[in-house]
Parts: structure tokens; sequence; C-alpha cells
């Protein structure tokens, strides 16, 4: 990468954390494009480099990494704009970060002479000063043009980060859709499955913002023992231990002060059984009474 000078085009979130993190390594950033020139001052301002610009083409023309980190619904878009003006350089290699899309997005880059990859952080960012301490770390899917694997590679490892291997990646939109779909469980489920929790709390009268600090605790101990065990043997609570009454209690109790809560209930327990199965932790027929209690 030594001499390599790069762009950001979208400079967002993933953007501007992605061209902080550069710089850091030591690649250059010639300029950071959004659709406002103020918005892109502040973006190189955060960056500590590039010349603010809202001019894509005649960004592309001066790089060699073309970083467009735009939202998912604008890179196709951005990509073919710069390529009709003939603005990448030939051989350049030109990078998104979307989960949802695969290298078929960046084709008019290819047909311009340019290279592509798709390298996505499996992280959950919810801004760039968090980005630029979560992204070193994390785990990347890479997808590249052959002649651009190893490129694609030497930046994921310059921005901290290691490669998720998928051996079953086809390209297609299922691969890509599948892939996705993981992280969006793990994350944006996470968050709806607290949300869940704290209404229990709510209907015991609690402050929900009370309730979400006094359950923090418990998550990030959970966190750790997933990190540290591994699953299924960090699972805990009566499901592992077979505890069918208490499965009971909790049904009976929801069915006289929060119906509306059982249904979501069942669908987790029974997944959890799923895992405790997994764990070998209750026998064949405890499993099943506890399937039968959990029935929709």
């Amino acid at each position: 990468m030594t001499g390599k000078t790069a762009v950001i085009i979208g400079a967002g979130r993933v953007g501007g954390s992605i061209g902080y993190l550069l710089k850091e390594a030591g690649i250059a950033i010639g300029a950071v494009v959004t659709r406002s020139l103020q918005s892109a001052e502040q973006a190189a301002l955060f960056i500590g480099e590039g010349d603010p610009m809202v001019d894509a083409a005649a960004a592309a023309k001066r790089a060699d990494l073309v970083f467009i980190t735009t939202p998912d619904r604008s890179i196709k878009q951005v990509c073919s704009a710069i390529a009709g003006a003939g603005a990448f350089k030939r051989d350049a290699l030109v990078v998104h970060m979307s989960g949802v899309h695969s290298l078929d997005i960046l084709e008019d880059a290819r047909t311009a002479g340019a290279r592509r990859a798709v390298i996505h952080p499996l992280q959950s960012l919810a801004d760039r000063e968090q980005g630029i301490k979560m992204i070193p770390g994390s785990f990347f899917r890479i997808e590249a043009d052959p002649e651009a694997l190893e490129e694609a590679r030497s930046l994921v490892e310059i921005l901290g980060g290691a490669e998720l291997e998928l051996p079953g990646w086809k390209g297609d939109r299922d691969s890509v859709a599948l892939y996705h779909a993981g992280a969006v469980v793990v994350s944006n489920f996470f968050v709806a499955l607290v949300d869940y929790g704290l209404n229990f709390y709510e209907a015991l009268g609690a402050d929900r913002r009370e309730a979400l600090q006094a359950v923090l605790p418990l998550i990030q101990g959970t966190l750790r023992n997933i990190e540290s065990l591994g699953i299924p043997a960090a699972l805990t609570g009566p499901i592992v231990r077979g505890d069918v009454q208490t499965v009971q209690d909790h049904l009976d109790a929801m069915k006289h002060r929060t119906p509306g809560l059982i249904s979501l209930y069942k669908e987790l327990a029974r997944k959890t059984v799923a895992v405790a199965r997994k764990r070998e932790s209750i026998s064949e027929q405890t499993a099943q009474e506890l399937l039968h209690l959990l029935s929709p």
C-alpha cells in the first residue's frame, strides 16, 4: 500500500471511520466527498486529511483506492456516474463496504478497467468515534476480483481486522442475503430482544431506563461467557437445567399479567431447548416435556 492515495466517497459513520484508520496507517487521503461541501469539510476535519469535495468523479481521478461508502441504495449510482465520466484510473481498486451487496454492484467500475472489492466489517457503528475504536479487531467479509484479492486482504489487515472465511459463498443474492441476515439477527434483533425483556420489568412498575441499567450487567456477563466459553457452553437458566416447573410458572404469570408477551417467549424458549440439546444438559424426555409446554 506504500504510496497509494485513497478517496472516501460518502464519509458518514463508516466512511469517516475508515478514512481516519487508513490515514493513521499511512495511506494518503486525497479527497473526502459528500453531498454538501460543509459536511465534506467536517468529515475531512475528523479524518485529519483530504480535500473536501462534492464531485465524486473529480475526486476519483486522483485515487488509487476509491472507497464508495455511501448509503447502500446509492453505491451503484455513484459507481456508474464515476465510470461514465471516465474517472476511474486503470487498475484502481474500487471498494464498497456494504453487507447487502456483492461485487456485482461495482460492475461498471470493472468495465472501466478498475478492479473491485468488498470488505464488510461485522460491526455495529453508531458514530465515527465508535467506529475507529471498534473496527480494529472486527471480522470482515472479503470478496474481490481475483487480481484484487490480496490487496483487499491487505486493506483488512491495515484496518486491524481479520477475514471471516465463508467456504459456501457463491457470490449470488442468496449468499449475500444469508450473510447479512446473520448480522441482523445477532445485532439488530438483539436490541429488539433486550427491548422485549424490559417489558417484563415495566409490567412490575419499573422505570424503563432504570430497568435497562439493571439488566446491563447481566447482558455483559452473558457476552463474557459467550466469549470465553462459546455456545452452547455459555447457556444458563431454567431450560438448560431442565426446570420444567419454572418455565410453567413463567407462562402462567404471563397469561395472568402480560398475555401479549407469551408468543415470543415460547418461540425463543423452543430455540433455547435446541441449544440445551446441543449441550447435552437435558434428557430427551425433558426436552419433549418442555417442547409440549411451549407449543404454539
